[in-house]
């Protein structure tokens, strides 16, 4: 089971397309796009106010009312009682404070790092993590009574055992009852749901997944329960901080995501969906204990609809979009639905076809030979039937039929002229072939003579092998091949002597011939070329090729984030 399952034309599915990819991937993309981030350090203070209880505080005003002194720059083994600083801080009332920085903590080798996101069996929801390379906790406790004494605490991250603050994120961004994203504020529902530029890039998905509303509570893991150190982060940091962000439903840490220029694709997304996908077994059931490995292969599916179609509802797939092979190297798969690859063609083609699309005019009168007169004409740009066919070969067919009939009034000549032509794109692997067939039918009779036959009868076969460009345009190579089985209609010699009929079907024919294949021509390579997958920024775009059931799939690959 792989992408060559692919099946998006499902009455389950409908979706315009797909963009899946690996759990492995998108951690490794975050958290290179994490190394590099410049995020702004965010600084929270609290000092006590009337009641005794935490009041938030800014950290300059804190410097200011503490006469200058930085709780944050006080060493860990400070002693309260002789320290200026940490007096100067307790006259200020100062209680606790926190300075993070949204990254990749330090921790080396590289692999200990925990990952961003987790996809487990729910489809609906991951598992996400936030990371920070630096974070600072400082408290100051008064002490009072008979014994107590103020106690300091100056506790940074270790580089070795990063603070991980895991919760668990909402996917369904829909605006129904059993999703927390109707509970967003429309700024920030339309902020998540941004769909211009790049919404793929590991910046949007880092902005979608780190935002505050969509979360359960974080829990803390690197920190042992029941320790200070525990007990401000579990109840001041994510009690206070955490639940703040929750209601104003703003991204964690102030990450703001600025998102690339859109790229020029054919498809641009107008609706989108999140789904996981976890690794399949053979009966299309989750793997019940995945593997590391396994579990890397489980996939975030982006479910897009284009050109303002209604995005059906997340329903789960019953293929892996990734075949669990040890030479698998791709990121994931982004997958076309044969429908709207075939309206794609539609547009580019329809001109092209139309043009070969002839009504017959024929016009016979009483006149010289035999007292006859013949009049033919043929009027291309006819509207052709188009169709697209639910069948494993055939993406989309155009095809026309028009005839035209004419007798003298003194029943000496007669003329039949039908026209045909079709044109037909097939599939198979990372082949396209376009098929197009042109007859003109010509019978005509003089007095009790009949000639008739395809005056007209070409065929065009033109063959594409497809690949892409990296970034996402389709890469062409064309080969063609024409055939002319057009007949020389007419009578034989004694029955020609009396009607001279041979002499006007090959004026017909040689006219018919002259007009026709000037427009019967190769499908241009242009009309695939033009083609360009979504989301070129993000991805890298290699093995191109039809799934069994249509579908335009390309392997991609996240290209090195900025």
């Amino acid at each position: 089971m792989s992408a060559t399952q692919s099946c998006l034309s499902d009455p389950r599915f409908g979706y315009d397309f797909v963009v899946a990819t690996t759990q492995e991937s998108i951690n490794a993309s975050m958290k290179e796009f994490l190394s590099g981030l410049t995020e702004p350090v965010v600084t929270m203070c609290y000092v006590a106010d009337a009641t005794g209880k935490p009041q938030a505080i800014a950290h300059a005003d804190l410097v200011a009312e503490a006469q200058g002194s930085d709780p944050f720059i006080v060493p860990p083994d400070a002693d309260p009682a002789t320290n200026q600083d940490l007096k100067n801080l307790l006259a200020a009332r100062f209680m606790m404070g926190f300075r993070a920085q949204l990254g990749i903590p330090p921790a080396e080798p590289k692999a200990d790092v925990p990952n961003v996101v987790t996809l487990g069996a729910d489809t609906g929801s991951v598992a996400f993590n936030l990371l920070c390379s630096e974070f600072d906790v400082v408290q100051l406790m008064p002490g009072g009574g008979y014994s107590a004494q103020p106690t300091w605490m100056n506790v940074s991250q270790p580089s070795d055992a990063p603070w991980v603050f895991s919760s668990k994120v909402d996917l369904l961004m829909t605006e129904v009852s059993q999703s927390e994203f109707s509970g967003l504020p429309a700024a920030v529902r339309s902020q998540v749901m941004a769909l211009g530029g790049d919404p793929f890039s590991v910046q949007q998905l880092l902005f979608d997944l780190d935002n505050a509303a969509l979360e359960t509570t974080p829990v803390i893991s690197g920190v042992e329960p029941g320790t200070d150190l525990y007990t401000v982060l579990n109840e001041t940091f994510l009690g206070s901080y955490f639940a703040q962000l929750k209601a104003q439903g703003q991204p964690l840490l102030g990450c703001v995501i600025t998102q690339p220029s859109a790229p020029p694709a054919t498809l641009v997304p107008t609706g989108l969906e999140l789904e996981v996908c976890p690794l399949l077994n053979d009966d299309s059931s989750p793997i019940p204990s995945p593997t590391p490995q396994q579990a890397g292969l489980a996939t975030l599916n982006y479910l897009c609809s284009a050109g303002g179609d209604t995005l059906p509802p997340a329903v789960a797939f019953s293929w892996n979009w990734i075949d669990p092979l040890p030479e698998q190297q791709a990121d994931g798969v982004m997958a076309i639905n044969r429908g709207a690859f075939a309206r794609y063609l539609e547009a580019q083609l329809y001109s092209y076809t139309s043009s070969n699309c002839y009504q017959p005019v024929v016009e016979v009168d009483d006149y010289k030979v035999a007292g006859v007169s013949w009049t033919t004409g043929l009027t291309p740009d006819q509207a052709p039937t188009v169709t697209y066919p639910n069948d494993e070969s055939t993406l989309i067919s155009f095809t026309w039929t028009g005839d035209a009939h004419d007798e003298s009034g003194n029943t000496f000549g007669e003329e039949w002229m039908t026209s045909s032509f079709s044109l037909a794109v097939t599939y198979a692997g990372n082949i396209m072939t376009v098929t197009q067939h042109l007859v003109i039918y010509l019978k005509i009779r003089s007095l009790a003579t009949y000639g008739s036959g395809n005056v007209v009868d070409i065929t065009v076969v033109d063959t594409y092998t497809l690949a892409a460009t990296q970034a996402g345009a389709l890469a062409v190579t064309m080969t063609s091949t024409r055939t002319d089985n057009s007949k020389n209609p007419s009578t034989n010699s004694f029955l020609n002597f009396w009607t001279d009929l041979n002499s006007i079907i090959d004026s017909i024919k040689d006219w018919a011939r002259n007009v026709v294949p000037t427009a019967l021509t190769d499908v241009p390579v242009s009309v695939l070329q033009d083609f360009v997958f979504p989301g070129g920024k993000t991805f890298t775009f290699t093995q191109v090729a039809f799934s069994k059931a249509g579908d335009l799939t390309s392997e991609i690959s996240y290209t090195a984030t900025d």
